[in-house]
């Protein structure tokens, strides 16, 4: 009786970390379009949750699809949504490519985890701005 407990619930442990993963990931900033709130090295939880006007979320860059950013929602409406750069003169965003199609942003930024001097929420209110090109942070990082 009891290995059969014990079999369900590293079963169910499984399926949770299998359905966080769906839903929860980590990315490293890379770039300096998003200083001073988002730095290079900084890591990000990100979720997918629907993007809002000031959201920083990461989106696939319209001009390679393999790469993501990250940035700051300054519009939505409909299928579209306007990108920025919190560092204009080191951002490369919606001013320069257009609006992205909705479906491109996959995440939104809520936690920085690292460094710990710099730990907590990404939120709109400038705790965490958009714009830095981003990485899987299991990744290594290329050149």
């Amino acid at each position: 009786m009891s290995l059969g407990r014990g079999l369900v619930g590293s079963l169910c442990a499984v399926l949770a970390l299998l359905a966080a993963r769906h839903w929860l990931d980590v990315v490293e900033v890379r770039g300096r379009s998003m200083s001073p709130a988002l730095l290079p090295g900084d890591r990000l939880l990100v979720a997918r949750l629907a993007p809002r006007v000031a959201d920083v979320v990461v989106a696939s860059d319209p001009r390679d699809p393999r790469r993501e950013l990250i940035k700051r929602v300054v519009r939505a409406g409909g299928s579209w949504v306007d990108l920025r750069g919190d560092s204009p003169i080191a951002s490369t965003d919606s001013r320069a490519f257009g609006p992205v199609p909705a479906r491109a942003v996959r995440w939104r930024a809520v936690l920085r985890y690292w460094p710990l001097d710099r730990v907590g929420r990404v939120d709109a209110a400038g705790n965490a701005s958009d714009g830095g090109e981003l990485r899987d942070a299991s990744r290594p990082m290329a050149n």
